[in-house]
């Protein structure tokens, strides 16, 4: 621990940390538009306990994290996981990816994807500067299980985030240009001997991206068509907080969760949209700053695989709310309704700005 003085103030992004802040109070007042249960009271909260925690981590040296407490937390991660899968879970709109606690609901698997980034930075930070076949393979073993359980819950969308969070250690851990060459060629093998073995509805949500004119606009595409209309509508500036009728009147169904850019877009116009990319480029953009000037390799690799994971949320839920990628459930960072996210990012934020303080620190 280290004390809170004037010269620790001065040390702190506070850019980094403002930023996060800004971002889910613009997801609060998009919810608060289009929301008709208590999710705007559970965000409000989870933004509240996530800047705690931000502020409690970012006294905590981060290297006693990684390398002390990182396998306990990796460990109590997969215990959750584990009782998601037992008569604790429960089960939201097909996928059982809730651990039913008293009073409040968790998704272990917005840790997990914490714990494992920790994880892959702790096993890096004494690996070769070039990564070969059995550090790969370390690398997937420490990635396989939260991968295996959260397949077993169904939540496909949070599976897919594994794969960028290994894809990006793999290649900032120094993988060689020809393993690398090879993994990519062994995706998008696996991508078409996948296919065929799909769920109908998901072959459908990946149909209304390519061929939208085959697919029912009615069914699968449904959501898709009102996600574009939505944003279309919303034009420069928008209809006015609280005005919109895509999501506030139901034709955009659970627009306050994967959704919630197309309601600001809606409301608030290109505005609004502006203002949310301008602080998501902030956010990331003082992430890498804290990586570069990071003291050691844990540290860096740490806040770059946040860097990767944020970046990952964010092409695939725009790329879902403009119709450009099939809707796969993932959220958008820190604004779309989902307490654990909310909580999960901050903690990040919170190891990142432990990394920024100790950046002159032998």
């Amino acid at each position: 621990m280290v004390e809170l003085h004037h010269r620790n103030l001065r040390d702190v992004d506070w850019v980094l940390l403002l930023s996060p802040i800004a971002l889910t109070a613009l997801g609060c007042i998009g919810i608060h538009s289009t929301a008709t249960g208590p999710e705007l009271k559970k965000q409000i909260i989870a933004l509240v306990i996530g800047v705690v925690l931000a502020l409690i981590i970012m006294l905590t040296d981060y290297r006693k994290i990684i390398m002390n407490i990182a396998p306990f937390l990796y460990a109590g991660v997969m215990l959750m996981l584990v009782a998601v899968l037992s008569p604790l879970g429960k089960t939201v709109n097909g996928n059982r990816a809730w651990l039913a606690l008293p009073g409040f609901s968790l998704q272990p698997s917005e840790f997990a994807k914490i714990a494992t980034i920790l994880m892959l930075a702790r096993f890096l930070a004494n690996a070769r500067r070039e990564l070969r076949i059995l550090d790969l393979a370390i690398l997937m073993g420490i990635a396989l299980p939260p991968i295996i359980l959260i397949r077993l819950e169904n939540d496909t969308g949070t599976m897919l985030t594994f794969g960028a969070i290994i894809a990006s250690f793999c290649f900032l851990g120094g993988m060689r240009k020809l393993l690398l060459a090879a993994a990519g060629v062994a995706l998008v093998v696996g991508l078409f001997a996948v296919y065929p073995h799909l769920k109908e509805y998901q072959k459908q949500r990946i149909m209304a991206v390519l061929e939208p004119e085959r697919v029912d606009p009615r069914g699968y595409a449904y959501q898709s068509i009102q996600s574009v209309v939505a944003v279309g509508s919303g034009g420069v500036m928008g209809k006015g907080i609280g005005n919109g009728t895509q999501g506030k009147l139901g034709f955009l169904p659970f627009a306050w969760t994967d959704f919630i850019g197309a309601v600001i877009a809606e409301e608030m116009g290109l505005i609004g949209v502006l203002l949310m990319m301008l602080l998501y480029m902030a956010l990331i953009w003082r992430l890498i700053a804290v990586a570069q000037g990071s003291r050691d390799r844990p540290g860096a690799l740490m806040v770059m695989g946040l860097v990767c994971l944020i970046a990952f949320h964010i092409l695939c839920n725009l790329g879902m709310v403009v119709g450009l990628m099939p809707i796969m459930g993932i959220p958008l960072p820190l604004m779309s309704s989902g307490g654990t996210s909310v909580i999960s990012i901050f903690i990040g934020i919170g190891l990142a700005l432990s990394v920024r303080l100790r950046r002159f620190v032998n």
